[in-house]
């Protein structure tokens, strides 16, 4: 019995990365006496928030056998609109809906191109991602678009002691583990990301479950932008760049395939913490922050590599 349930755990996606962090915590915790400090702990987690909300819901579209590399201008135009609006009302709530909406829409307009225009969507996110990056360009030209200090409790504030953006985090996986693991919604991902043939044979509208995978990446998104501009303080028209490969490298190194159908709920959050472990490890080490893309992109390729290998082994000894 014990060995059915080592077995099990083994063969989980999340395995191998969940293993690395321990790892990697436990060999920082001796060769760098600040890592394991409770502040720096707290900080980590509650930094790498905005990539783990994003990674949540980004792993839905790449669970389905797709790509959405737009996320990072999609959080600057929710993070954009989350400060203007808080400029133009009172109070937390308007602000965040209209940056939810914002989010939705822009995910709705993914999913309709990639599913009824049938384009690539890698293409069509791609053109997104530099849509997006333009207009916030256009409308941050003026500089730098301070958030109301009212406003930042999302990235700032505690819910009875724990930070905002953690508990926005918890409150996120919550969600989409029960759909994952409890409902039709994460069946039907599953079943579209392995087999599309498949899935349409047994009458599912894979087009659908894709469509609605982009908008759960624009709700996401939306979130986030809150949590983002809280945490910030100030926007501008840079904001986010880049921010597409931490969101694509937690849920790769979390363990989710990039060719979808296989992964978890826990995969983008074990990844997102990696990220931010492996991203504070270079900042108390002093190492310059121009090798953050480099260590990220080597770590998603090494990731895809050791996942192709891993399958192959699991098939073969089944």
């Amino acid at each position: 019995m014990k060995g059915l349930w080592v077995g099990r755990v083994i063969r989980r996606p999340e395995a191998p990365p969940l293993a690395f962090l321990v790892i990697m915590a436990i060999l920082l915790g001796l060769t760098t006496p600040r890592f394991l400090a409770g502040a720096n702990l707290l900080s980590i987690v509650s930094q790498v928030s905005v990539v783990g909300i994003v990674s949540l819901a980004l792993n839905q579209v790449i669970l389905s056998g797709e790509i959405d590399v737009s996320v990072g201008s999609l959080l600057a135009a929710c993070a954009f609109t989350f400060a203007t609006m808080a400029h133009a009302t009172s109070g937390l709530l308007l602000p965040l809906l209209a940056s939810i909406a914002v989010g939705a829409f822009i995910g709705l307009l993914n999913g309709a191109i990639v599913t009824i225009g049938r384009v690539p969507s890698i293409v069509a996110t791609l053109g997104m991602l530099l849509g997006l990056r333009g207009v916030v360009l256009l409308l941050g030209a003026n500089g730098i678009l301070l958030v109301p200090n009212a406003a930042r409790q999302f990235g700032l504030g505690t819910v009875v002691g724990v930070p905002t953006p953690i508990v926005f985090l918890v409150l996120v996986f919550a969600v989409f583990d029960i759909a994952n693991r409890h409902t039709e919604w994460g069946r039907d991902i599953l079943a579209v990301g392995s087999n599309r043939r498949a899935a349409d044979a047994v009458g599912l509208r894979a087009g659908f479950v894709k469509f609605r995978c982009f908008v759960a990446v624009g709700l996401g998104c939306g979130i986030a932008g809150a949590v983002f501009a809280g945490q910030i303080g100030e926007i501008q028209a840079t904001a986010a760049t880049g921010f597409e490969l931490q969101a694509i490298a937690a849920v790769v190194l979390g363990g989710t395939s990039i060719t979808g159908g296989r992964g978890s709920t826990f995969a983008p959050v074990f990844g997102a913490l990696l990220v931010g472990v492996i991203l504070n490890a270079l900042t108390l080490n002093s190492v310059p922050g121009t090798f953050e893309q480099l260590v990220l992109g080597t770590l998603i390729l090494a990731a895809i590599s050791i996942d192709a290998v891993r399958f192959r082994a699991l098939r073969r000894a089944s």
